[in-house]
């Protein structure tokens, strides 16, 4: 129906206009100045007038937590029969079986049913055993639909039907007893179609869950899930009673189940204009009024209500001979805590307004006015509950103080304010998702959204979940993982870790389509969507179809980078870039990332490189979040050689006569004359234990020894980061030997073999698994590689090296055998097989299977092959052939297809490419002797199936160093051949 939105002049007082129909409208501007718009047309209802009369509840006003939830319940026939002959609902008395269950079946829509059973019910009894009272038949109805549909039992209907409650046994179903909590939420949920949690997940967070009914257990979860039930105390309390306010904020809080059930809607608008209308057209006038209201989802709407001054016959009340009043379409309107009709409704409220099928309004709820109240989302930063001030973050102001209704409105801007203080008031009402609680339940880092009066006094505080997937909301919270402008992306985790998967770090993806029309601010401020960077805190407005269509970004989160000095229990010590060092504490509740996965505090190692997420206040610094960045930065070599200079310039060192420091020896590079190493940004320069500055290294190091550590950077490139220069008048010595004990307070450390007190300083370049550390890092048992200097004048032992390798966490073993079957791509099985275990093969005559997987490779003299052509049919067939299998429990790793090797030859390397290898210092094991016998330089072939390990993982071939000890198997023990096994020693 299409409205006209003409806009009259204002009526001079008293003036009378007669027409068949008199209308004053208001002078108002109505918030569109088209001429024509499309409204729904609603109507008020005809039985409006007789619910606020029984709305007239003495117990329940304005001062109720619960008044909200009773006056919507009962406009809505959900709550009725509980108002007593004093006029009370009675907000504390307990629920009562009965009761519960007409109440779950009312939700439902299915009070006409019981009430048509009950009926039945009561006629089928005989005259004399007939009930007289109207409610008493209709909860028979009720308990009557309950049995048949299982929500009780027919013994428990029997005992409900007894005309003599008080001779029930003791365990008997009584319908005047109070119903316990988890029978009510049972039923609502059966009632509802809410239908069974699938896995347990909340409830388990309640200390007495266990003490729920099992059957009822899944449907409590569920009623958990969808908030509509949060239990008290960590507690669910499922065998107390419920109370009649309880009851009704329960179903409150199931609105959008029972709102579907019943078959009503739910919209919210605000009022653009109020207008009186006057009728005489009629046999008698009529008065009312147009409502005309702006929807929240941007449609338009209008609500008519009349009243008739009198009957047209001119009725009389038959007992006081008063006139009897017209016929009234009027509206439920509950605000500020009371019940009455449209008189209450003033231009510019914010409605939330419930309809019928047949467009008629049941209920009309005003939230406020939007000239005395606005609404604020906020992310909390501290509560004061003794001077009762809080301190936010103000996130966005909207219209509606209902996240469902934010997204679609026009009333939603991202706050332009970045922090404020707000006073709460005494009466100040205080949820958390629903549920009644205090102002101490608001914590620092909760989001709310405050109702805020014209005082910027804070009147109520709403504790929400901004959501965590498209599907729930449309603001969405989060962490920043990755923002990718040129892709169209942003990344985000939730702050906790936590997801809305199995995987406790789910990270969310958010998609914006063109990202010059998404409206981007950054700490309050306009800005690009470029701007928006890894650690911010973001909170992102979609659109219907889940693509990005506002950012609010702010960096409270700093991202910093860091190098672990010491790992201690519950907290960490690190470096940060500039040099500067922090202590930060660290809990379970720290995520930390390791090759972008969840990897927890044990993955964290002294001198790992980092990526730190900082929440930083000028009172404390809390972390967040730690990524451990790969082994790009780990430490690649350690150098020696002469100090030439430093070149400020290029960022580069000159060093002449370079060695590298293997297994505990030095041994020269392949590069001849002088070598130019790049510096790091944060490299160290020292002479002993003592810093020196660039100037005075290249004044005073000129062709002194020094000891230089590079890390690995992208790319592969090395970069210096420390030097160490040493005394000449020291003694150098390389040591290989064991920690036996680290002695405290003395930076030293005892070491097994040598018996001998090492001391480190500053100076030291101390490397455990790859990391730059200190050497409080080292650990008791440690295998250390060292280069020491003696002091020439105390003669102590000071370690200007240290280097300890990582012990490979999962060795691998070598099989051979004949494979007897294959499951392509699943696993394959050998009829017999020896296992390498040292320089013996040891035979085992039994079958053997290991698994296919996605990391499985299989090696023949071409090379690689696809393992989906491992296969047992065919010409390619493997069935029958006899291979080697590198695995890892049952899990092949690597199957190759070289010869069968039984002659071990060990030395070292020195010279070794893709296709050979050559070791002098030659050995080959003898069985018969039991000893390693010298032969001559050995050059052998690299194969394409040639297997290579070191620490019991594979390698390339192309990573053996000159200088690596190897033991190479092959088929004889000459000067030549093929290797089919080269170990790494």
């Amino acid at each position: 129906m299409r409205i006209s939105n003409k806009h009259y002049r204002n009526l001079k007082l008293g003036a009378v206009i007669v027409t068949l129909t008199i209308i004053a409208e208001l002078s108002l501007p109505l918030k569109t100045n088209t001429a024509e718009i499309q409204r729904t047309v609603y109507y008020g209802d005809e039985r409006a007038n007789a619910v606020i009369r029984h709305l007239s509840f003495s117990d329940v006003g304005a001062g109720n937590w619960a008044s909200e939830a009773i006056y919507e319940a009962s406009a809505l026939d959900i709550l009725t029969g509980f108002k007593d002959a004093s006029g009370r609902f009675g907000r504390t008395v307990p629920l009562t079986k009965e009761e519960a269950l007409s109440v779950a079946y009312r939700a439902a829509g299915r009070g006409a049913e019981a009430q048509q059973l009950g009926t039945a019910i009561n006629n089928a009894r005989l005259p004399a055993n007939r009930k007289t009272d109207s409610l008493e038949v209709w909860y028979d109805g009720f308990l009557q639909l309950a049995a048949n549909e299982l929500l009780i039992s027919f013994n428990d209907l029997n005992d409900a039907f007894n005309a003599d409650q008080t001779s029930l046994a003791e365990d008997s179903f009584r319908r005047h007893a109070p119903a316990q909590r988890q029978e009510m939420i049972y039923w609502l949920a059966l009632t509802l179609n809410i239908g069974p949690a699938t896995q347990i997940r909340e409830a388990v967070n309640y200390t007495d869950w266990r003490s729920v009914d099992p059957e009822k257990l899944p449907y409590i979860e569920a009623m958990l899930q969808h908030g509509i039930i949060s239990g008290s105390n960590n507690r669910i309390n499922p065998r107390q009673s419920v109370t009649r306010e309880q009851g009704a904020q329960i179903i409150k809080n199931a609105e959008d189940f029972v709102l579907q059930a019943t078959g009503h809607t739910r919209i919210s608008g605000i009022i653009e204009e109020v207008s009186p209308i006057i009728d005489h057209s009629g046999e008698t006038s009529t008065n009312g009024r147009n409502i005309y209201v702006a929807n929240a989802d941007g449609s338009f709407a209008l609500i008519r209500t009349a009243v008739q001054d009198a009957p047209g016959t001119g009725g009389r009340d038959e007992n006081a001979g008063t006139a009897l009043p017209g016929q009234a379409t009027e509206l439920v309107v509950y605000k500020n805590g009371t019940i009455g009709n449209s008189s209450l409704l003033q231009k510019g409220d914010r409605i939330r307004y419930i309809s019928d099928s047949n467009n008629k309004i049941k209920y009309v709820h005003v939230l406020s006015n939007v000239n005395e109240v606005k609404y604020v989302a906020a992310q909390v930063q501290s509560v004061d509950q003794v001077n009762r001030l809080i301190d936010v973050i103000q996130l966005f102001e909207t219209d509606y103080p209902d996240l469902g209704e934010i997204a679609d409105n026009d009333g939603f801007s991202w706050s332009q304010a970045a922090k404020a203080t707000y006073r709460v008031s005494p009466q100040a009402k205080v949820t958390i998702n629903g549920a009644k609680t205090d102002l101490s339940a608001i914590t620092g880092d909760a989001t709310v959204i405050l109702t805020i009066d014209g005082n910027n006094l804070v009147k109520e505080i709403q504790g929400v979940d901004i959501g965590i997937n498209a599907e729930a909301r449309r603001i969405v919270r989060g962490i920043v993982e990755e923002n990718n402008p040129s892709l169209g992306y942003i990344t985000l985790f939730n702050e906790d870790g936590s997801g809305t998967g199995s995987n406790p770090l789910t990270l969310r993806i958010y998609n914006y389509l063109d990202q010059g029309k998404v409206e981007v601010f950054r700490n309050h401020e306009p800005a690009d969507i470029d701007s928006v960077q890894a650690g911010d805190t973001v909170y992102l407005r979609l659109d219907s179809d889940g693509y990005i269509v506002s950012v609010s970004a702010v960096d409270n989160y700093s991202v910093r980078y860091a190098r672990v000095i010491s790992k201690l229990p519950a907290r960490i010590i690190v470096e940060y870039d500039d040099g500067s060092q922090q202590i930060l504490e660290t809990g379970d509740d720290i995520i930390v990332i390791k090759d972008r996965r969840l990897a927890g505090l044990a993955a964290l190692r002294d001198g790992d490189r980092v990526r730190l997420l900082l929440n930083e206040t000028p009172r404390s610094t809390e972390l967040k979040e730690i990524t451990i960045e790969g082994d790009d930065y780990y430490i690649n070599n350690i150098y020696k050689g002469k100090f030439d200079k430093i070149d400020r310039i290029s960022d580069k060192i000159t060093v002449i006569g370079m060695q590298v420091f293997r297994k505990g020896r030095w041994e020269l590079v392949d590069r001849k004359g002088a070598s130019i190493l790049p510096l790091s940004d944060s490299f160290r320069i020292y002479l002993k234990d003592t810093p020196v500055s660039v100037n005075d290294a290249n004044r005073l190091l000129y062709q002194n020894e020094a000891y230089i550590a590079v890390e690995r950077t992208y790319g592969g490139i090395e970069k210096v980061v420390m030097i160490t220069a040493r005394s000449d008048f020291d003694k150098e010595e390389s040591s290989t030997d064991t920690v036996s004990e680290l002695i405290p307070g003395s930076s030293s450390f005892k070491t097994a073999n040598e018996n001998r007190t090492v001391r480190f300083n500053d100076g030291s370049i101390i490397v455990k698994y790859g990391r730059l550390v200190t050497g409080n890092s080292l650990s008791h048992n440690d295998k250390v590689y060292m280069a020491l200097n003696r002091d020439y004048t105390s003669g102590n032992f000071y370690a200007a090296v240290v280097n300890v390798e990582e012990p490979p966490a999962n060795m691998l073993t070598i099989y051979r055998g004949r494979i007897r079957d294959i499951n392509p791509s699943r696993d394959f099985t050998v009829e017999s097989f020896s296992q390498l275990q040292g320089i013996e093969w040891e035979y085992y005559n039994t079958p053997k299977t290991f698994n296919i997987t996605f990391d499985t490779r299989i090696l023949t003299e071409e090379g690689v092959l696809n393992v989906r052509e491992f296969v047992g049919y065919g010409e390619t067939s493997f069935i029958n052939d006899v291979v080697y299998v590198v695995a890892d429990g049952i899990d092949a790793v690597l199957v190759s297809t070289a010869p069968f090797g039984t002659v071990n030859v060990r030395g070292t390397v020195y010279s070794a490419d893709d296709s050979t290898i050559s070791i002098r210092r030659a050995s080959a094991y003898n069985p018969s002797t039991n000893k390693w016998e010298n032969i001559a330089d050995v050059t052998a072939n690299i194969l394409s199936n040639t297997i290579v390990i070191e620490n019991g993982r594979l390698i390339d071939p192309s990573s053996i160093r000159n200088g690596d000890v190897v033991r190479i198997i092959k088929r004889d023990s000459s000067a030549g051949g093929d290797a089919y096994i080269i170990i790494v020693e």
